[in-house]
């Protein structure tokens, strides 16, 4: 038992250093997460280049994250790791898809996988934003361009099929596609609406010339009358 002291003394600086990275770990995933859900609002407000350096800005910080939690696999695959990276997969996603740009390749941007296919996922959510916002707007074609772009991702996630060990995605799976579900119902609906309008638009028209035409017809009768206290 004389080794007692030392043994102890060996695993407890062990879990201080451990942590002091998992708190200094935690602050830094905050600020990715923050950054990055300014980079989509940024997007939203079509303010890119804002949009840009909130992501470049959260992608270094990323790294520093895993650099820092790298010689702690518990920490490194830990569920506020992740949850970073996610949300900077789904910024850089967003923001390459409106600008008509190929997505970021996860190995080039060093997400773990997991992150990015949970982080592609959440892309579909703020292009069913950006498709309500073509509602509002009267752009019916770009609706359902968003529409299309969102069916395309889930055609891509649903292959995925595997465990919850390995690929944590079955309830991202079942949220998007609700998600598509629900908008293109929408979407749907907006499309009636346009209809109805425009129809009961054209039905005034048709409306207005008959009345038009009666007043016409009224106002040359009464001008083929006889005027009898003229005549008398």
């Amino acid at each position: 038992m004389k080794n007692l002291g030392k043994i102890i003394d060996k695993i407890e600086k062990n879990i201080d250093d451990k942590d002091r990275i998992r708190e200094r770990a935690l602050r830094s995933s905050r600020e990715i997460i923050i950054g990055c859900r300014k980079a989509i609002q940024c997007i939203h407000q079509d303010l890119m280049k804002d949009s840009e350096k909130y992501i470049k800005k959260a992608s270094g910080k990323l790294l520093e994250l895993y650099d820092m939690t790298a010689n702690h696999s518990e920490l490194y695959h830990a569920g506020f790791v992740e949850n970073a990276a996610q949300e900077l997969v789904e910024a850089h996603c967003l923001f390459n898809i409106m600008q008509g740009k190929i997505l970021p390749d996860p190995d080039k941007i060093q997400t773990t996988y997991s992150a990015y296919l949970k982080g592609l996922c959440d892309v579909v959510g703020e292009l069913r934003r950006k498709s309500l916002d073509s509602i509002l707007a009267g752009e019916s074609e770009k609706a359902n361009d968003y529409l299309r772009l969102m069916e395309d991702i889930y055609s891509a996630i649903i292959r995925f099929d595997y465990p919850s060990g390995l690929i944590p995605i079955k309830k991202k799976q079942d949220m998007v596609r609700g998600i598509i579900e629900k908008t293109r119902g929408e979407l749907a609906v907006a499309s009636c609406e346009r209809r109805i309008e425009y129809h009961t638009d054209e039905f005034r028209g048709v409306l207005d010339k008959i009345n038009l035409k009666k007043k016409k017809r009224k106002t040359k009768k009464n001008d083929t009358d006889l005027d009898v206290d003229r005549v008398w």
